[in-house]
């Protein structure tokens, strides 16, 4: 069927209309809804003919030429029909969630500087808050960074009561033992969310590296290693993801090591509480001890160790620029605790324990102790 001037007129209109009304939703300049479906909602063969030749012709001479620039600037192969499209699919949904490969397969690819580095692996999420990023690894690194605002909340209020006799204590008994679980519940929580991201950062890597380049070059063994993520211990996957992935062995190294023998069995105790004492191939250590013995400068220097270790690997696998999570994260405890990382430089014996003052003052490791 052959269509009037007019109704060609009104598909041009409709078109840039709704392309431009997706590049202001990514863009984060829609207010509501509302304002986004008002350009479908428009009766344009009731307007005046003289009107809509004039709105062809501003979308000719301006709006064309700004939806041109918006996608080549952000995306490749965005055009004013792929734009439309994404529209009508947004439409549906009153937003859209993707994940990155399959965004890029329906509509077109996104241009790096609006990657920001970030991984294959992250969701595209587009609605009133504009275009999103999202990944774990950005979540658990943003999760650190609140649990230890908390953790450090809790210490400041803590330290009120340090200068007092115990007699004035006993009277506060209640309000010092919450104040002691809120702490200590954070840095349980910091310390599993530290490993969590660990785990997420390197499962991340491996996915990564597998979906840009398949299995060739791997052996079966490394096939299954690298896909098979939740039967791979997390040493394995420190020493061995990397080493796949750039194809140079990543050797015995001080750093990594120290996090594994020191730090990770704080983590274990944690995950895997028990009265028994670790097996002797993984050091022996009582458990309970550890689990009770969870400090700040422990979840402190832990996250910091993580920070290191990723920087590490980055640079092992090829990666020049530090991912922009992991440099909040770093800018972060550089800023609030350069001087537990001075101090306790490294993870030892006498250290994994320093004075809490708090804790003992209220009886939190006697039979005594407070119960929330």
């Amino acid at each position: 069927m052959i269509k009037t001037a007019r109704q060609l007129e009104i598909k041009t209109i409709k078109k840039a209309n709704k392309a431009s009304a997706v590049g202001r939703l990514m863009l984060g300049l829609i207010n509501n809804w509302e304002e986004f479906f008002q350009c479908d909602q428009i009766e344009y063969e009731k307007i005046p003919r003289r009107i809509l030749k004039g709105g062809k012709s501003d979308i000719k001479n301006r709006l064309s030429k700004e939806i041109d620039k918006f996608c080549k600037e952000n995306f490749n192969n965005l055009t004013t029909e792929t734009l439309t499209r994404l529209y009508d699919d947004i439409k549906g949904k009153r937003g859209i969630e993707l994940p990155l490969t399959e965004f890029e397969k329906n509509y077109g690819g996104i241009n790096a500087h609006v990657l920001k580095g970030n991984p294959k692996h992250l969701t595209i999420s587009i609605s009133l808050w504009g275009l999103q990023l999202k990944f774990p690894e950005d979540f658990l690194s943003k999760d650190l960074i609140c649990g230890i605002e908390i953790m450090s909340d809790y210490s400041v209020k803590l330290k009120d009561f340090e200068d007092k006799k115990h007699v004035e204590l006993t009277t506060q008994k209640e309000a010092i033992s919450k104040l002691i679980r809120m702490k200590e519940y954070s840095q349980r929580s910091i310390m599993l969310t530290a490993f969590n991201l660990l785990e997420s950062y390197l499962n991340g890597i491996a996915w990564d590296f597998y979906n840009s380049n398949g299995d060739q070059n791997l052996s079966n063994k490394k096939i299954k290693e690298i896909k098979d993520t939740s039967s791979v211990s997390i040493r394995d996957k420190l020493y061995k993801y990397p080493s796949i992935i750039s194809g140079i062995e990543l050797t015995q190294d001080n750093m990594i090591n120290d996090f594994l023998e020191n730090i990770k069995p704080f983590r274990d105790s944690l995950v895997h509480s028990s009265p028994f004492s670790a097996p002797d191939k993984f050091g022996g250590y009582d458990k309970l001890k550890k689990f009770y013995d969870l400090n700040e400068v422990v979840v402190i220097l832990t996250v910091w160790y993580l920070v290191q270790i990723i920087k590490k690997i980055q640079k092992h696998i090829g990666k020049v620029d530090i991912p922009e999570w992991l440099s909040g994260l770093e800018s972060f405890l550089n800023e609030k605790y350069s001087i537990i990382i001075t101090e306790y430089g490294q993870i030892g014996k006498e250290k994994s324990r320093p004075p809490m003052k708090i804790e003992e003052i209220a009886g939190e490791t006697s039979a005594n102790t407070p119960k929330p």
